[in-house]
């Protein structure tokens, strides 16, 4: 198999681990802040969706061996520096001033200062996070 072939299919066996494993949270429900799941599905729905589930868990278990498709650690400090990132970017795409240029004038002055307070103290936190993950390159 070509280098090509061989990548593309391991890093699509990748992606389908992770979209399962997304829908396996997804039944169980959940009510985080921003985000809730209902779980609109019958127990014997649920059952026969776990069922399949651990079959394309199976299947790509096969293609792994099938292929010598091999697996590549990702880790933790850079999957958390990476979305720490994400977080300061989006943080830094909602402080009031981007989102009056973005949708119009925001017409209470004490709204304005709450949205920078408490993404001043998202940000806060997530560079708290990175600094954590940095000092623990430092060690290795």
């Amino acid at each position: 198999m070509e280098w090509q072939h061989y990548n593309k299919l391991g890093a699509s066996m990748w992606y389908i681990e992770k979209l399962v494993r997304e829908i396996e949270f997804s039944l169980s429900g959940s009510n985080s802040i921003y985000e809730a799941i209902e779980v609109d599905l019958s127990p014997a729905e649920i059952a026969s969706i776990r069922k399949e589930i651990e079959a394309i868990r199976t299947t790509l278990g096969d293609a792994k061996k099938s292929f010598g498709l091999k697996v590549s650690p990702v880790r933790a400090s850079r999957i958390i520096e990476v979305d720490a990132g994400f977080i300061w970017e989006t943080v830094e795409d909602t402080h009031s001033s981007r989102l009056e240029k973005g949708s119009g004038k925001i017409d209470s002055p004490d709204e304005k200062k709450r949205i920078d307070e408490f993404l001043h103290r998202i940000m806060s936190r997530t560079n708290r996070i990175r600094k954590i993950v940095g000092e623990s390159e430092k060690l290795r």
